[in-house]
């Protein structure tokens, strides 16, 4: 966990697949999200030794459906930054406990031409940071007690969430394709690792695709 290796070496895969024009970086947008993924160990169960058999380094993720229903989650929360097409350029992980924005500033690369998120971003911090590095806004914004969101905000959010659903695609990946709706091991920097190489992975057979379907793109197209 210290010495980020995991992040060397999807650097070095989203290199290679910049190189290779696969991934495009002029003008790219950053569309970042979270989901909670339970734990291996999150029962109040004890081991042989009357220790505690729960992962200690997990946290309860709690939220509010889109029904308004709240559930819990004890286990961890991953937090990416995609680009349009899917790619993960930035990833942690953290308790679950932590709130989505917390990781906002590890996921944002500072040259993206537009950032999408959903509202739990929204803040003036927020919008400040964006406007430091001229990064267009599109996060959805919240209402507030007192302050519902006014008919322009729900358009806005509403076609902003078209674009940035593609933010929960790599998340149905890891749950459904790599088994990881639970975690296989105890321990955050164990899980950092993990999902880490579940990201490389990902971009590995993406990329992989996109040069079956589409071959090598022309950098310096003519005409």
């Amino acid at each position: 966990m210290e010495l980020g290796l995991w992040e060397v070496l999807l650097g070095e895969v989203n290199r290679q697949l910049e190189a290779k024009h696969i991934i495009m970086t002029e003008g790219r947008i950053n569309i970042i999200d979270a989901t909670p993924v339970e734990a291996a160990q999150s029962g109040y169960g004890k081991d042989a030794n009357d220790e505690p058999t729960r992962d200690k380094d997990a946290g309860w993720h709690v939220k509010a459906d889109s029904r308004g229903n709240i559930k819990s989650t004890y286990g961890y929360s991953v937090h990416t930054g995609v680009d349009e097409d899917g790619f993960i350029h930035r990833q942690t992980v953290t308790p679950g406990n932590a709130h989505d924005s917390t990781e906002r500033d590890t996921l944002l690369l500072g040259d993206e031409a537009a950032l999408y998120a959903d509202a739990a971003y929204s803040s003036q911090a927020t919008r400040e940071k964006l406007a430091q590095f001229g990064i267009d806004d599109q996060v959805q914004r919240k209402g507030y007690r007192g302050h519902p969101l006014s008919k322009a905000d729900l358009v806005r959010n509403k076609e902003i969430a078209v674009i940035r659903s593609g933010g929960e695609r790599p998340f149905a990946t890891y749950k459904s394709r790599y088994g990881l709706a639970r975690t296989r091991l105890r321990g955050l920097a164990k899980n950092l690792t993990l999902f880490g190489l579940a990201a490389i992975a990902h971009n590995i057979a993406k990329g992989a695709k996109f040069l079956a379907l589409y071959g090598l793109p022309d950098p310096e197209p003519t005409g």
